[in-house]
Order: structure tokens, then sequence, then C-alpha cells
């Protein structure tokens, strides 16, 4: 393993935080990261090798601040002097590494598939955000060789007058994307709570969807409908489509 420094440690003070995925018995001040990572092809279920000329996975862990929001820039050029920008890179084939140490913040974390200089990506994967201040997580990342991903954000507003409302006003309590093949009858749907605001579905097989969005009461019925999304395309190489922000209107307001 090596590792790509993007500027100097910045100090941060340990704080409590809550939830985990594993404990460290790391007892210093530095926090780590861990990174799965596997390439895999939907048609067939099945795990793939790492692509030609692509032998090295990156690990980037980008500092945020208490919303998400990412702190500094975090390219893969050595020349960025940011400080809050770590990237450690290892073999692609080993499906798994440990960051170097970090300081012990919250981070935007992501894994990509590149060749040895980090100068060409074959497919990046879906961020998650990792709150390390108190124990060392992990990321685990599914690279789709012939698929991606759709990205949604959702707003709740009533059918009469268009007033937002939240999700409480409007007693939802999840939000649910389907997904039809354009022209076909093949279809997936993913569901979460409405609270979150946006999430990321799981793989879909590249192509042209129909997207229907509607917002779910406590007994999963739909109360509420957006208008359909029409010739939305998945791109292959864990591709992200960003659906934007969709206005669901709530019957009954």
């Amino acid at each position: 393993m090596k590792r790509l420094v993007l500027g100097t440690l910045i100090a941060l003070a340990a704080t409590q935080a809550a939830g985990c995925v594993f404990v460290s018995d790391d007892t210093s001040d530095n926090a780590h990261v861990s990174a799965t990572w596997d390439i895999k092809n939907l048609a067939t279920n099945q795990s793939i090798t790492c692509p030609p000329g692509y032998d090295t996975a990156a690990l980037f862990n980008q500092v945020v601040d208490a919303a998400g929001n990412p702190q500094g820039a975090c390219s893969r050029s050595s020349d960025n002097n940011e400080s809050t920008c770590f990237v450690d890179l290892f073999d692609c084939a080993a499906h798994a590494g440990t960051s170097f140490a970090l300081p012990p913040t919250r981070y935007k974390t992501w894994v990509e598939i590149t060749d040895g200089s980090v100068s060409q990506v074959w497919a990046s994967g879906v961020p998650a955000y990792l709150d390390v201040r108190d124990v060392d997580l992990t990321y685990s990342a599914q690279l789709l060789e012939d698929g991606g991903y759709f990205y949604v954000a959702w707003d709740l507003r009533a059918a009469s007058n268009n007033a937002a409302l939240t999700c409480g006003q409007a007693s939802a309590d999840g939000v649910e994307l389907i997904g039809t093949v354009t022209g076909g009858t093949e279809s997936k749907s993913d569901i979460w709570d409405c609270v979150d605001g946006a999430d990321y579905t799981a793989g879909y097989r590249a192509g042209s969807y129909t997207v229907s969005v509607d917002a779910l009461n406590a007994s999963d019925q739909a109360i509420g409908t957006a208008p359909a999304l029409t010739n939305k395309t998945i791109q292959r190489q864990n591709g992200v489509t960003n659906l934007g922000t969709i206005q669901i209107p709530i019957s009954g307001f």
C-alpha cells in the first residue's frame, strides 16, 4: 500500500460519536477507514476481475462538516495542496485495504478503480459519509461493470396549492422509486425513510428506464405520486444518474 497525501494533516479533537461498524483496538488519537471493493456483472450476478490496465484501487477520504458538506478540494492530482483530502492506494486485486492514520473527524469516503498513476478512472464507487471521531469504520463498494445507479432527492408538496410539507405533516413514512425498463415490464424498486431526503438506488443494468417516485404512509400505501420520468439512462461502469429533486404532490392537502 502507498499513500498519496494531498496536503498536511489537520488537528481535530475527537468527540463522542454514535453508531459504528466495528471498533478499532487502536488506542492512539488517529483514526482509520477500512475499505472493501467488489466488481460485479449484474447480468450474471458474478464478481469479475479488475479490468486490464486498471490495477489500482484508490481510497479517498475527504473531510466534511456536520452537514456533510465537503471541506476543500479533493482531486486525484498530487499537486493538490489541500489539507482535507487523503488518498490511499492499493492493489485492485486485493479487494480490501485500510487507510493510513487519519485525523479523527467526519469524511466523505469512496473508492475509485484506476490505473497505476491514478490519472485514468475505470469506475467510482457510490460515496458514503463516515464519522470516525470515536471509532474506526468500514466502507464497502460494489462496482458494476454493466450497470449503475440512480440518485434522487425528494420534496413533498400539498396537491392543492403546492405548499411545502414535512414528512411528519404529510404522514409520510417512506419514499419509493420504481424503475421500469423503457418499452418493457421488467422493474425494480427501492424504499427509503422519508426523512432521509435523498439517496442512491440499488444497482440497475445499463439502459433506459421510466422512473416513478411516490410517498408512502405507515402501511406502505401511496399517498402521492410524482409525474413519471421517461427515458432516464443508466450508464455502465458504475455510472450515477442524478434525477434531481422530485416534487411529490400529497393527496388530501
